[in-house]
């Protein structure tokens, strides 16, 4: 056996750990005739049974379901799981005159109606967060991207947070963190795929209103009351201010459930305290930091964006760039000079850009800029091989054309919308049904594709 001698400069460059990606994807279920179907549950059921390898969950709404997949070093592992398992769905639901919709928001009318759950989960959620707002969550699917947190942060055994006092590691997972709060509205710009909810044009990305909510939005969402549940957090400067903001959300969350209902138990509900929180970045009981903020779209683009995120972590993580907060990441963010990263301040990404990802997308010029820098930054991370997956996404920047204005444009060429903006049940129903079509097109397409990555790769590997 061949030893390998390594000396302590060498040792530093030495990856830390292997880190995995996990995707999770949530859907509408849609009828043969385009109308919102509520057989979600059933057809949940019926899947499992067909494919038992297939990871398909229900959702709170009778309209959705959920779907993931088993992480991997690899990103192209767990997108074609995810492919296959979608397929797996549309298979089964072609026996039961079902089609999948997986975009942000149907457009039509829509009812709620919860999936029956063992526990009081829904009941509770329903008493503190209002019914008719609670009912949002019923109306709005998106797409999850899962990263492993760097070495040594996270106890796995606890399911919680490693308070390390001074560490590279330690400072490793808040430049993520902080990271991917900077690039949240770039990432709901490309995925934005919901310009009308309940019949109506509403905004480039109605998802992110009607989930979110909040004064930084001026939308009465789901989660308008309720921010630290929900909202788009601000930076987090110490490991030691993350730790603390999850223990108050904790027991602020306790404290709404003991008022909502007196004889539950928090700790029975929530056994673990990072189940408690719903907002588009988090840290997960799995070790893992969650992007939630994303739409659900053509799985050609939030493939492509995960592979993308991926890229971009694994730099923070491997070579302890530091993310640093400041006035001059607002016109160059994510250049890294000396180890050292500038993004925008917390309060620009939250209260100007996040906004203008939800109204404007890309009309808005500095989010137009911003999203291109960061683009540049993360493509030039990503091996060659990956560059067939990130096609759609360039066409969307070249173009300043997002799914929503494809969407829009679709149904003002067909007449589908009067003068106030407003869908008939059938122009909701053609227009579900057509991006249905194109999105089954879409999911064809990126198997291949994914499929040629996996070939290219493994070949390089075995040369």
């Amino acid at each position: 056996m061949q030893v390998i001698n390594i000396t302590k400069k060498q040792s530093r460059k030495r990856p830390l750990k292997i880190s995995q990606t996990g995707l999770e994807t949530e859907m509408h279920i849609i009828k043969d005739n385009g109308s919102l179907s509520y057989k979600g549950f059933d057809l949940c059921n019926k899947v499992k049974e067909r494919y038992p390898f297939v990871n398909v969950e229900k959702e709170c709404g009778k309209n959705m379901l959920e779907l993931g997949c088993l992480p991997n070093i690899n990103t192209y592992n767990p997108a074609l799981e995810i492919i296959e398992s979608i397929q797996a769905v549309i298979n089964t639901g072609r026996g039961c005159k079902l089609r999948v919709y997986p975009f942000g928001t149907y457009p039509g009318r829509t009812k709620t109606k919860f999936t029956p759950s063992p526990d009081s989960k829904y009941k509770i959620q329903e008493k503190i967060f209002g019914k008719d707002k609670f009912a949002l969550a019923t109306k709005a699917v998106g797409f999850h991207h899962h990263y492993t947190l760097p070495k040594g942060v996270f106890d796995h055994e606890k399911k919680d947070l490693r308070l390390l006092m001074d560490s590279k590691l330690k400072r490793s997972l808040m430049n993520c963190y902080n990271f991917e709060i900077a690039i949240d509205p770039i990432l709901t710009l490309l995925t934005q795929s919901s310009p009308f909810f309940e019949g109506q044009v509403l905004a480039k990305d109605s998802r992110l209103l009607v989930y979110r909510g909040g004064k930084k939005l001026n939308y009465p969402g789901m989660y308008n009351d309720h921010q630290q549940f929900g909202g788009l957090p601000p930076y987090k400067q110490t490991e030691t201010d993350l730790i603390r903001s999850i223990k108050r959300r904790q027991a602020r969350w306790e404290k709404l459930i003991r008022q909502a209902d007196p004889n539950a138990d928090p700790k029975t509900l929530y056994p673990c305290k990072l189940d408690i929180s719903w907002n588009p970045v988090k840290i997960n009981k799995l070790g893992t930091l969650e992007m939630r903020g994303m739409s659900m779209n053509y799985m050609s683009i939030n493939l492509g964006l995960s592979a993308l995120i991926k890229f971009c972590l694994k730099k923070i993580q491997r070579e302890f760039i530091e993310v640093i907060p400041a006035d001059k990441g607002i016109n160059e963010p994510f250049k890294i000079k000396k180890g050292i990263m500038f993004i925008p301040p917390h309060t620009y990404v939250r209260e100007e850009l996040q906004k203008a990802s939800a109204y404007q997308g890309f009309k808005d010029q500095a989010l137009y800029e911003y999203t291109k820098k960061w683009y540049r930054f993360a493509k030039s991370l990503t091996p060659e091989f990956y560059y067939p997956i990130l096609k759609k996404i360039e066409e969307m920047i070249d173009k300043r054309r997002s799914v929503s204005d494809e969407m829009l444009t679709f149904a003002r060429r067909n007449k589908l919308l009067d003068n106030n903006g407003r869908l008939s049940k059938k122009g909701a129903r053609i227009i579900a049904l057509e991006f249905s079509e194109r999105f089954e097109h879409d999911l064809v397409k990126t198997k291949r594709i994914v499929k040629q990555i996996m070939t290219v790769h493994t070949g390089n590997l075995v040369r």
